[in-house]
């Protein structure tokens, strides 16, 4: 039955849009042992918090294996997103494919010059993530805006919004937007040639295998057979996009949604939550997905049962939401976060070390 909500929902998607808004896809190839890669992440995450890119841009970071022995979190896949572009240096910052840049030089101007070509794609993306089974489902729909010719594909990459571990030497203590896996892989899936006003629908289910490892360096890279990188899939989200080979062009792109097409309509509000850095100590960020609008609670309880903090977050727009938490006046201890709506409640533990 689900799969006929998503083949009836991508046909209405088809008949009913007319317009979209163009979504660029900023790439970034980056290291943990790489120097300069701490002032090109600061500078692009401060590009990318301005509000005027909200909803506008898609961010993915592909940590690489140099200088040094590079970064843990390094996959073969990401070295094969390196040799699409022939990336020679890092950090660097690759916009729709067609604009490369020192991402410390990356600027406000470029991403505006992005948003102004028009999209050839639309793009529609859900997805899903089973913690237990540690399996994560995406349906796609792209509906094309153009007679597309033999070479477009679509991307599905699926990454971490925060990690911690993958510390290389060079200062930086978390990471943000780590890609983990390509689905299926590297090449992701070719569309066929296709008319104008066509949609292409497609629903991929990957399963991480094995237990979690944090290799010494990228000199041995996760093996997908057997084992994964994920720290948390609770804060996992999916990149898509639409591209050619042909000159590396990205037609348009998107982050997938959290809840498939067809969920019932009782399906929890706050679908993950997750705090970093933890241990903390002065602050935190606690983050969590919302599959709905409605005004949000945060709570803080210590570990003799009382509330020793509480925010009130209103109209909360479905999709991520991050809120800072300063702990500086909390004692050392074991503390339980609750994130609660009127229809949804999802709990998780941090531990302060001040």
């Amino acid at each position: 039955m689900k799969k006929l909500y998503f083949v009836l929902f991508a046909s209405f998607l088809a008949l009913t849009s007319s317009a979209q808004e163009r979504v660029t896809l900023i790439e970034t190839f980056t290291s943990s042992t790489c120097g300069p890669c701490v002032g090109g992440n600061i500078n692009l995450e401060g590009i990318l918090a301005d509000p005027q890119n909200d909803g506008k841009q898609v961010s993915l970071k592909y940590q690489m294996y140099w200088p040094g022995n590079g970064d843990p979190y390094y996959t073969e896949e990401a070295g094969e997103r390196r040799n699409v572009y022939s990336i020679s240096g890092v950090p660097t910052t690759e916009v729709d494919g067609t604009y490369e840049t020192t991402t410390g030089n990356l600027s406000q101007a470029n991403l505006t010059s992005a948003y102004g070509v028009a999209p050839k794609a639309l793009i529609d993306a859900h997805y899903e993530v089973n913690e237990a089974t540690k399996t994560i489902t995406v349906q796609v729909s792209v509906t094309v805006l153009e007679d597309t010719p033999p070479g477009w594909r679509i991307y599905m990459a699926v990454f971490e919004y925060a990690t911690e571990n993958n510390i290389g030497g060079n200062g930086e203590t978390s990471f943000e937007h780590v890609m983990k896996k390509m689905l299926p892989n590297e090449s992701g899936k070719v569309m066929s040639p296709m008319s104008s006003g066509d949609t292409f629908n497609w629903e991929e289910v990957y399963t991480f295998n094995g237990n979690y490892n944090l290799p010494a360096n990228a000199l041995s890279p996760i093996d997908h057979a057997t084992e994964h990188s994920v720290e948390e899939f609770s804060d996992l989200g999916v990149a898509v996009w639409v591209q050619t080979l042909l000159n590396s062009e990205v037609m348009q792109a998107g982050y997938a949604e959290v809840g498939l097409v067809g969920l019932e309509e009782s399906a929890p509000t706050i679908a993950s939550a997750k705090i970093y850095p933890n241990p903390a100590n002065s602050s935190a960020t606690v983050a969590f997905q919302a599959t709905k609008t409605e005004d949000y609670t945060i709570d803080v309880v210590n570990a003799m049962g009382q509330i020793v903090y509480t925010k009130s977050l209103l109209n909360v727009e479905a999709g991520r939401t991050t809120h800072s938490l300063s702990i500086e006046d909390f004692s050392n201890g074991i503390y339980t976060v609750r994130i609660s709506s009127e229809t949804g409640l999802i709990s998780k533990r941090m531990s302060v070390q001040n």
